[in-house]
């Protein structure tokens, strides 16, 4: 029997994507949500900018990560909300999988993973669904770091070249193949990346194709990752990732005119 895309899903980001943790059956403890970044090899945009871009803003807080995140209204008709917005963030949470071989980590960790990566400030995570069983998922991630912290995150290596194909292990220790590849997306935000990773579990004869992309706005972090069984459609995928961004830049231009104004007061 084929596999419940939710089930793939939480292998996507191992019992991460905090919603899809409490589907696994239960997070690790929770973490309020703190490296070395160098040039990245599979990225569009991360290698464009100023190698010195630490833009001075402020990090979002939870509350603004959590308005943030997509909602079924962003998207085409036929998406759902699996449940409510999570803050849950933990050491780990937000990985697809592991593998022995080090320089294809990275790839597993979903950008913002990193078992030993900076502690946010504040984040926020949802789920999405489409289609019914057989359909794709979208798991989107809101994530405000020290702004320092944001750029090192979106510049990291990502060696697609010595991890076309890779083994290693699902959250919940299941052995799994890995396959990796570059994946372009439009430009969004001060920079964007996005990759390819297709999951086969040993013990299973099917396989899941997950779309990770990732932009930054100043110092927030957008993931958006699309489970599906097949090369779904990549338009609801993109949309998904501009959408959130502008969502992000909305709350950060609030926040400035809102400290403009504190500031007019003052004097």
């Amino acid at each position: 029997m084929r596999p419940h895309p939710r089930r793939g899903a939480s292998a996507v980001l191992a019992a991460s994507a905090l919603l899809l943790v409490s589907a696994c059956g239960g997070a690790p403890g929770r973490e309020r949500p703190t490296d070395d970044g160098s040039r990245p090899e599979a990225t569009r945009d991360a290698a464009n900018g100023p190698t010195n871009a630490t833009p001075q803003v402020k990090p979002l807080t939870r509350e603004q990560t959590k308005a943030a995140v997509l909602t079924a209204g962003d998207l085409p008709s036929g998406w759902k909300v699996m449940g409510e917005a999570s803050d849950a963030f933990g050491p780990g949470l937000l990985q697809i999988g592991t593998t022995e071989k080090t320089p294809c980590q990275p790839l597993l960790d979903a950008f913002v993973g990193r078992s030993n990566g900076p502690k946010p400030a504040a984040h926020a995570m949802t789920e999405l669904v489409q289609g019914g069983d057989a359909g794709s998922m979208l798991v989107n991630g809101v994530t405000s770091y020290s702004a320092s912290d944001a750029v090192k995150i979106m510049r990291a290596t990502l060696d697609v070249d010595a991890c076309e194909s890779f083994s290693g292990k699902l959250g919940d220790d299941r052995k799994a193949d890995f396959t990796a590849e570059p994946l372009d997306v439009p430009r969004t935000g001060d920079e964007s990346r996005a990759v390819r990773v297709t999951v086969a579990e040993t013990a299973n004869e099917a396989s899941m194709q997950h779309d990770i992309a990732a932009a930054r706005v100043g110092a927030t972090i957008v993931t958006v990752v699309r489970t599906s069984f097949s090369t779904a459609d990549s338009s609801s995928f993109e949309d998904a990732l501009g959408k959130v961004v502008e969502k992000v830049k909305r709350k950060e231009r609030t926040e400035r005119t809102e400290k403009a104004a504190r500031a007019g007061k003052a004097s």
